[in-house]
């Protein structure tokens, strides 16, 4: 009975300790379209972006989980909104510090994909890849902060327009923002 009551406040601390985080956040981001045989210029757009994490830690060092990314960015021709769904994993290099890597892949969904490319709206999915990095602030604590900058790539492949086919088209999202980390 004694080791019960001893060893109660730690269990009941163990049951507090969650794995789980949550990161909810948004930042800047620049988008530039360009295919292997284009000979057009593609113009870079900017525009914010919304990103959501949802994840688990592995280890003091290693989180695994999914990432939501949405931008929607203004062009000439319309509002190309792309959303990106990847799996990621995050890496810190040293534990007692903020520095992070990420790293993953998924799937990525653009709607009216406008620009040169022909008058017409194109909806497409694609191969969706992430890189990035940042720093965590109050990394132990219940609500964190972080500052976070990352690079997600759309592989959309072939695509179908008004003036013939393009082919290897590549959307390239740049974004830097900042983000609530709950744990």
């Amino acid at each position: 009975m004694a080791a019960a009551i001893i060893a109660l406040p730690a269990i009941s601390s163990a049951q507090t300790d969650s794995r789980l985080w949550i990161v909810a956040g948004g930042g800047s981001t620049t988008v530039r379209g360009d295919c292997q045989e284009c000979e057009e210029d593609y113009p870079y757009r900017h525009g914010g972006s919304v990103l959501v994490n949802l994840g688990y830690r592995v280890s003091p060092r290693m989180d695994v989980g999914g990432e939501i990314l949405w931008a929607p960015i203004e062009s000439a021709s319309g509002n190309i909104r792309a959303t990106h769904f990847d799996a990621v994993a995050q890496f810190r290099p040293w534990q007692s510090h903020g520095f992070f890597l990420k790293g993953g892949a998924g799937m990525g969904f653009v709607r009216n994909w406008v620009d040169t490319l022909g008058p017409d709206a194109i909806n497409s999915k694609a191969l969706s890849v992430v890189i990035g990095g940042g720093w965590a602030f109050r990394t132990e604590q219940r609500v964190g902060f972080q500052l976070f900058a990352t690079q997600h790539a759309l592989a959309l492949g072939d695509l179908q327009t008004a003036h013939g086919e393009v082919a290897d088209v590549m959307g390239n999202y740049w974004s830097v923002g900042a983000a609530l980390v709950f744990r």
